[in-house]
């Protein structure tokens, strides 16, 4: 089960070892903040009703990406390198098929929250005519696509608990990057592609995060990792649900408070 990685971790000096961990993450940290930058420049050349619309749907886009990537994300994280410090390899691949179980009904289940009431929250918000209307047009495309961002977090997560942090971290850069792309073609128009405003910066999201979502399915399908996403023979098991929710679920209380505190 020993590996040159594993080897690392367990031996090599402690300063050394948590830079290399680290430095990938803060490099996706920063381009998560550029393709925010991106969008709100796009959003912005539209005019100021589109970036007050978008300025109601963003806690709620940003509440996605804390609970899944980071709050349900270290959850999976936790207990696919518990079971792999354990040297339970069977463990550890059935939480893959259990993470992504997660992964895919929170994605649902956030989809239905907001495609049913998100009108009624950016009017809470103060959200009121057309501001209201292009909030409501740009939320329903955007978040129809959240499960495939809780997806994407789950498999980076999964990754990350083996303790590679670089494969996770070049591919959510590449997403991000194409993200920009996608969103500033679609929103602004390019060449026959015609502008299609708001809506075009949330198809530029899915798409990009579609795209990253069947990478990482196909890195763990054909075993490119130290764990392999089994297709068939999967049986629900309440303990390794309990593995990761116990982490998980109660960490995503935090980053809903944070969000939520205007309620």
């Amino acid at each position: 089960m020993s590996t040159p990685d594993l080897q690392k971790l367990l031996t090599a000096p402690i300063l050394p070892t948590l830079l290399r961990l680290t430095a990938p993450n803060v490099l996706t940290m920063v381009m998560t903040v550029l393709v925010g930058i991106a969008e709100t420049y796009y959003v912005g050349r539209l005019g100021t009703t589109p970036l007050a619309a978008m300025a109601l749907v963003f806690p709620f886009a940003m509440l996605t990406q804390m609970m899944s990537a980071g709050a349900m994300g270290g959850g999976v994280s936790a207990a696919i390198s518990r079971a792999l410090g354990a040297a339970d390899l069977q463990r550890a691949d059935k939480l893959v098929q259990h993470a992504l179980l997660i992964g895919l009904g929170a994605g649902l289940i956030y989809s239905a929250l907001f495609l049913l009431w998100g009108p009624d929250l950016y009017a809470l918000l103060g959200g009121r005519g057309a501001v209201q209307l292009q909030a409501v047009q740009y939320g329903q495309v955007l978040f129809a696509g959240a499960v495939l961002v809780w997806l994407i977090n789950t498999l980076a997560s999964i990754v990350r608990g083996t303790g590679n942090m670089r494969a996770p971290s070049l591919a959510l850069v590449a997403t991000a990057v194409l993200q920009i792309a996608l969103s500033g073609m679609l929103s602004l128009g390019a060449g026959p592609v015609p502008a299609l405003g708001m809506v075009g910066v949330a198809l530029g999201h899915i798409l990009a995060t579609a795209v990253g979502v069947l990478y990482f399915l196909w890195y763990l399908v054909r075993s490119q990792g130290r764990l392999t996403l089994h297709l068939q023979g999967f049986a629900l098991q309440r303990r390794l649900f309990a593995d990761i929710l116990r982490v998980g679920a109660v960490a995503c209380l935090s980053p809903v408070c944070s969000r939520c505190w205007p309620f």
